[in-house]
């Protein structure tokens, strides 16, 4: 059953199984080496879990596991994720078991002990060709309609747009321009959209345009020669050339000075810059994202950002929801959180009580999933057992209550904002009982419909 090596695939994910953990680390160090994205677990109970939040291209499983056995875990992810290649590893005395799970779904089967090249050219043929995006029936049931996508998770409608207009995203080469509060999670979309590309084999750079002196920025975007500035003792290669056949990520694009957004917009519409100080143009073989927590179009009207390069930009617009507009998500990750971090800080923790919860998704989170993600590490950090406790939460989540009377707004947000805001967060405190908001903001029922649909606002209740 040996297969010919394959022409080099697009980056993929994988998951190995193997419950003998020195064995699945090196079988992971090995298909990391050829860029794939590889998770690793011990137990076919552990990837089955796996498969209630990802979907993975190919599964490289022992026969023989603790519980359920490589076959039964092939009878499961086939009948779930048909599409997935599974490859099982097996040694002398199980061959006839393996070529029984053929049948069951499994792709190939490997003997012990394992070739790394031989490993790579069944992996690589089994991958080639192979779609992006495969149907997984676990993940798209899940558990309580949760949907796991590119290490993000949520239940709500909202984020459940963001996930397919990302894919729509990866399907071109187009700008892509994201927006959103800061916290919010506008790298790991960037970082997505670049994985699920055609270019997810190339680099992924990020560059937080923010940080970087204005003097500077230039350079740190476009490189230069050696002796084109004091102080450039030596040739440096921007960050455009070290995105080369892959993405560079801009984050808060809106800080760049006038110059930089010139030779930004040089860059979008030629695909091709100058290093600082040099004479030869290079071209610039990079997918561009680009990311802000402010109004471009504010700026351009104001003067601030120039009007040509915010049109460049934004060719496709993917917006973030702040936290405080997805409730239903808080709970979701604080356990996902909660789970990584008892981990990384071997703590037995494993519940997050009511009360919490409550306290949770009363709060505002000005500081989005970001904010949240570093009040339960804090929490993990402090626990004695296994529960996430009320009274390991800060006291600015204690004295917030779902029912505060405050609503804040961002200072700079348009009257747009502001008055989806205050439906949203009225409608909310009167448990979606739209005659009584609408009683309360003082308008007709008829009005607080429109707005409701104006603003994508959905709520259930009379």
């Amino acid at each position: 059953m040996d297969a010919q090596p394959a022409v080099a695939p697009s980056l993929k994910k994988i998951l190995v199984v193997d419950d003998e953990q020195e064995t699945a680390e090196g079988l992971a160090a090995i298909l990391r080496e050829d860029g794939h994205h590889v998770d690793v677990v011990y137990s076919a109970e552990d990837a089955i879990t796996r498969f209630q939040r990802e979907t993975y291209h190919l599964v490289l499983t022992d026969l023989l596991l603790p519980g359920k056995s490589g076959v039964e875990l092939t009878k499961v992810i086939h009948e779930a994720a048909p599409a997935t290649a599974i490859v099982l590893i097996t040694g002398h005395a199980t061959v006839k078991t393996a070529v029984s799970a053929l049948k069951r779904g499994a792709s190939d089967y490997i003997k012990k002990p394992l070739n790394p090249k031989k490993l790579r050219e069944r992996v690589g043929a089994l991958l080639s060709g192979r779609p992006d995006y495969l149907p997984n029936k676990m993940l798209q049931v899940g558990e309580s309609g949760v949907t796991a996508f590119e290490g993000m998770m949520a239940r709500t409608r909202v984020m459940l747009n963001v996930f397919e207009k990302i894919k729509l995203a990866a399907q071109s080469e187009a700008t892509v321009l994201i927006t959103g509060e800061s916290g919010t999670g506008k790298e790991l979309v960037a970082r997505a959209i670049h994985m699920r590309g055609k270019r997810a084999q190339g680099p992924f750079v990020a560059v937080h345009t923010g940080a970087i002196p204005r003097e500077l920025i230039a350079s740190e975007l476009f490189g230069h020669e050696r002796g084109s500035f004091t102080g450039a003792i030596d040739r440096k290669e921007g960050k455009f050339e070290l995105a080369e056949a892959g993405t560079i990520f801009l984050d808060e694009i809106s800080t760049m000075d006038e110059r930089t957004q010139i030779n930004l917009l040089r860059v979008l519409e030629s695909f091709a810059y100058m290093r600082i100080g040099g004479k030869k143009e290079r071209q610039a073989d990079v997918r561009v994202v680009a990311a802000t927590n402010r109004d471009l179009f504010q700026m351009t009207e104001e003067g601030i950002f120039r009007e040509d390069l915010y049109y460049r930009l934004n060719i496709l617009q993917i917006t973030l929801p702040p936290l405080r507009e997805r409730r239903e998500d808080v709970a979701l990750l604080a356990t996902e959180f909660m789970a990584g971090f008892a981990e990384h800080y071997r703590k037995p923790m494993k519940v997050i009580p009511p009360e919490t919860q409550r306290l949770l998704e009363g709060y505002h989170w000005p500081g989005n999933v970001r904010e949240l993600r570093n009040v339960v590490e804090q929490a993990v950090l402090l626990a004695r057992d296994a529960t996430l406790s009320p009274e390991l939460l800060p006291q600015m989540i204690y004295r917030a209550s779902p029912m505060e009377d405050v609503i804040r707004i961002p200072l700079g947000a348009t009257m747009s904002v502001a008055e989806r805001e205050i439906i949203l967060r009225t409608l909310e405190s009167r448990h979606g009982n739209k005659k009584i908001t609408a009683e309360v903001l003082g308008i007709s029922r008829r009005s607080l419909y429109n707005k409701l649909a104006e603003y994508g606002i959905s709520s259930k209740g009379p």
